[in-house]
């Protein structure tokens, strides 16, 4: 008998995800623009929009501590997780998530995130969540 965690993944999006977001990854390399001569990257690939949520390190904490001597490639200070239905497309590191739509926050619209890891995926899972990083977050300099 498998465990089923169906009912949970539906309550969950019921609950929380309420915003509408975009996950996209590069269409391919830079193109260049014969008119201005600039390398210029072609639009986004859109692999995914829909329900989802973007939560910060208040609503789920956690405490990351590398070990000594150990490779640790991504930055412990990432603070937001991205959750998403499981039948979403699994995102890639380097994918950019978008909040097009926003239940609660307004400030939320518009914004953007680099994905730090694949999302996550397993035999039992309720909901997808990937780790994010915040691209120039408001009141940040570029």
């Amino acid at each position: 008998m498998t465990l089923d965690l169906r009912f949970l993944g539906a309550l969950v999006e019921d609950l929380m995800m309420g915003d509408t977001i975009q996950i996209s990854r590069p269409a391919g390399p830079p193109i260049l623009n014969p008119d201005t001569g600039d390398l210029e990257a072609p639009p986004p690939h859109v692999v995914y929009e829909g329900p989802g949520a973007v939560l910060d390190d208040t609503a789920a904490p956690g405490i990351t501590v590398p070990v000594a001597g150990q490779p640790y490639p991504d930055d412990p200070k990432t603070t937001y997780r991205l959750l998403t239905p499981v039948d979403a497309p699994v995102a890639a590191r380097d994918d950019t998530v978008r909040v097009l739509r926003a239940a609660q926050d307004p400030a939320l619209v518009g914004r953007t995130w680099r994905c730090a890891q694949p999302g996550l995926a397993a035999t039992v899972i309720a909901v997808r969540v990937t780790w994010l990083d915040e691209n120039n977050p408001r009141g940040a300099s570029p």
